[in-house]
């Protein structure tokens, strides 16, 4: 796991930014995330998470654990993978989840996770695949693929989640073409809830700068602050 700090000063309040499976700083659309955050008062502190990992406790936990161990946050964003590790901390702060992987998508996604648990083997295989929003960036993603390994992981990570914290704040697409809306629904009270229109990031989605304004008033004001929102 990597960490790296963004708009460091003393004026400012920390945030812990969990990211997503295959994200980091250097992408351009994560990197606009990271600068609206900074923009609206924040030193981000951003975490890139491994893409396959033999043990959710020792690659995403651990880590994690120890480094806010040591440091002082009032809240936390998660994306994606990020909103799963992030759900299984025992932490006593605000949280504000985009899109968190809670559950496998429905369909042939899961049928494909099925199958690729079942086999005996960590080596990456299986490309990742699903539109994550339609706001291109430069530089093309890196491909990513899964590992059986890390499947069995998640699926194990996403039957034992604890229960979900009322501070709570869930951003989410119904369109979402890469996490379980489903398995969002049924953990996310709907006063908790925002809905917006895109893909599975906001921040690669047209009309992110609204989403963000939301993102930033539930950091600030928990999930009152959404509430009744949708774009």
């Amino acid at each position: 796991m990597e960490i790296s700090v963004h708009g460091d000063g003393d004026d400012r309040e920390p945030v812990l930014v969990v990211l997503g499976w295959g994200n980091h700083p250097g992408q351009a659309n994560v990197a606009w995330l990271i600068d609206g955050l900074v923009a609206a008062g924040r030193e981000v502190h951003a975490a890139t998470l491994p893409t396959n990992a033999s043990s959710f406790e020792r690659a995403y936990m651990r880590p994690l654990a120890s480094y806010v161990a040591d440091r002082t946050f009032d809240a936390v964003v998660a994306h994606s993978l990020g909103g799963l590790v992030t759900a299984t901390l025992d932490w006593d702060v605000r949280r504000v989840y985009l899109s968190p992987w809670w559950g496998v998508r429905e369909g042939v996604q899961s049928a494909v996770f099925r199958a690729l648990a079942a086999l005996p083997t960590s080596r990456p295989l299986v490309p990742a695949a699903g539109s994550v929003g339609d706001i291109s960036e430069p530089t093309p993603r890196e491909t990513t693929r899964l590992s059986p390994t890390f499947v069995r992981e998640v699926r194990r990570a996403q039957a034992s989640l604890p229960a979900f914290r009322p501070d709570s704040t869930v951003f989410c697409s119904l369109t979402d073409a890469i996490v379980s809306v489903a398995a969002i629904g049924e953990r996310t009270p709907a006063a908790n809830l925002r809905v917006y229109d895109g893909g599975h990031e906001f921040f690669s989605s047209t009309g992110r700068a609204a989403v963000l304004d939301d993102v930033v008033a539930a950091l600030r004001d928990g999930p009152a602050a959404v509430a009744g929102a949708s774009t």
